[in-house]
C-alpha cells in the first residue's frame, strides 16, 4: 500500500495531549496519528454491527467501571442499582446505534426500533423494581431507589385508573 505523507500544524496544546496519549501501543506522533484513524475506522464499522458496537461501549465504560469498583473494594460497599445500570447501558447504546437501518423505507422499521428501544427500558425499570422489592439490593444511600417509589406509585394508579376508564366506555 503507498504511503502518503500529511503535515498539519495543531496547538500546543493538541500537541501536548498527543504525546500524553496512550493508544494501542503507539509511540510517535505518527504512530499514534495511524492509531486514531484505525480507531476511527473500526468505531465507524461498529456502528453497523451490535457485537462490536457492544463492545465498543464496554470498552469505553471500562475505566468508569473500574474506578467505582476500586473505590467500592476499597471502601467494602457496593450499589446494586448502580451496577445493574452499568450493565444494561451498552445493551441499549448498541442497540440504538446498530438497530435502525440507514434508509429508513417504511414506518414498520421505526415500530420496531421504538419497540426494541422501550423494551429495553422496560426490562431496566423492572430490574431495578426487583432489586427494590427483595430489599436486599446493596446501595450506597439506602433509599436512592425508594425514594422514587412514592411518586411512581403514584404514577402507576393514575394509569391503572386511566385504563379502567378505556375499558369501562
Amino acid at each position: 500500500m503507498k504511503k502518503i505523507q500529511i503535515g498539519a500544524r495543531i496547538s500546543a496544546e493538541d500537541a501536548d495531549f498527543l504525546n500524553l496519549l496512550e493508544i494501542n501501543g503507539a509511540k510517535t506522533p505518527s504512530d499514534k496519528l495511524r492509531a486514531i484513524i484505525e480507531e476511527a475506522k473500526l468505531r465507524r464499522e461498529y456502528l453497523r454491527d451490535f457485537k462490536g458496537s457492544y463492545r465498543m461501549i464496554q470498552e469505553q465504560l471500562s475505566p468508569i467501571i473500574e474506578k467505582i469498583k476500586q473505590n467500592e473494594f476499597e471502601k467494602n460497599i457496593h450499589s446494586a442499582p448502580l451496577a445493574r445500570i452499568l450493565e444494561w447501558l451498552p445493551d441499549f447504546f448498541a442497540y440504538c446505534l446498530c438497530s435502525l437501518p440507514d434508509d429508513i423505507e417504511s414506518d414498520q422499521e421505526l415500530l420496531v426500533y421504538e419497540k426494541g428501544a422501550v423494551d429495553r427500558v422496560v426490562r431496566l425499570f423492572e430490574s431495578l423494581l426487583h432489586l427494590e422489592l427483595s430489599n436486599q439490593g446493596t446501595t450506597y444511600n439506602p433509599s436512592v431507589l425508594s425514594d422514587h417509589m412514592v411518586a411512581l406509585a403514584k404514577s402507576m394508579k393514575l394509569i391503572e385508573h386511566s385504563f379502567k376508564q378505556e375499558a369501562g366506555r
